[in-house]
């Protein structure tokens, strides 16, 4: 049996989709992250935890070493208690306990939490991940949506980056459930183009049908308007970590690194961004994740 922490998430489905359509008896964890009791009763008679929950997406520091960090070192905990055999860790590229950006410097202090466990473990870390239901090329869509005719590229748009289909993503993590030649490694994985984020924007335009004018503001105009506009939102659209990680580091590892190790090629940008010819695309700045809608939809239930 295998437990999916964040199995409601954008990640999450795909990787339950991928687990059911392989046999693989697998259900998401239920409540709070930081819940010991919850967790310990959950994980009882599973042999395998995958770790997908992470509060990123929020933009607050504090939600993010809750859960990143406190969340995981609960898992961690919960897994021994009840002699779970092994943890997989979703973690990002470049993630380091030491690191100067707040995500990377969290997500490197939660791949600590499991290394130093005394459980078998694989770490992936993954590039930015695109998708339906993404927080990456549906926001940059949707944001041109408003902006006409401007779209806004934060940073110099040079910073490259190998954008990873989720679909990708969720076969990476339950092929790595049976690989047990990854125990006690962490593996990068990437999509195999290499591309400036200027050249993202171009791509998701098009696949919209938009035609805009890219600018790019200075640093403290984007920040500033950030603070305004979003700062006080629940699930702000576009978060400062986001902007920081877009802009400034480059989201990069071997091309081959999927093919590599888990040999198949991952799909390219431009064969999935159908998602973008959506209806009120530009409504989806303001719409609540779809887990949070099942949330609801259970609580009500």
């Amino acid at each position: 049996m295998i437990v999916v922490t964040g199995a409601t998430g954008f990640i999450g489905r795909s990787v339950m989709r991928q687990l059911n359509g392989r046999g693989i008896a697998a259900r998401p964890y239920i409540g709070r992250i930081n819940d010991a009791a919850a967790l310990r009763d959950q994980l009882a008679d599973v042999e395998t935890v995958i770790h997908l929950a992470g509060a990123e997406t929020r933009g607050r520091k504090q939600l993010l070493h809750q859960v990143d960090v406190l969340g995981t070192e609960q898992v961690v905990k919960s897994a021994q208690f009840r002699n779970v055999q092994r943890i997989i860790l979703l973690s990002r590229l470049n993630a380091n306990p030491n690191a100067l950006f707040t995500v990377l410097r969290v997500k490197g202090r939660a791949e600590q939490l499991v290394s130093q466990s005394n459980l078998d473990y694989t770490i992936i870390r993954s590039a930015t991940v695109f998708g339906h239901d993404d927080r990456f090329t549906n926001m940059i869509a949707a944001l041109a949506k408003w902006t006409w005719p401007f779209a806004w590229i934060p940073g110099h748009g040079t910073n490259p980056m190998q954008p990873l289909w989720v679909e990708d993503l969720a076969r990476i993590l339950a092929d790595t459930v049976t690989r047990t030649d990854l125990d006690k490694r962490t593996i990068e994985v990437a999509g195999e183009e290499r591309l400036r984020y200027e050249d993202i924007l171009q791509q998701v335009l098009t696949a919209s049908g938009m035609q805009r004018l890219a600018i790019r503001p200075r640093p403290q105009i984007v920040r500033t308007i950030h603070s305004l506009l979003f700062n006080w939102w629940y699930y702000p659209p576009v978060t400062r970590f986001e902007l920081s990680l877009y802009s400034a580091i480059p989201d990069v590892t071997q091309v081959d690194s999927v093919r590599s190790t888990f040999g198949f090629h991952p799909q390219r940008l431009g064969q999935n961004l159908a998602h973008l010819r959506r209806r009120r695309l530009r409504w989806y700045l303001f719409a609540l994740p779809p887990s949070r809608y099942e949330a609801r939809r259970r609580h009500k239930a």
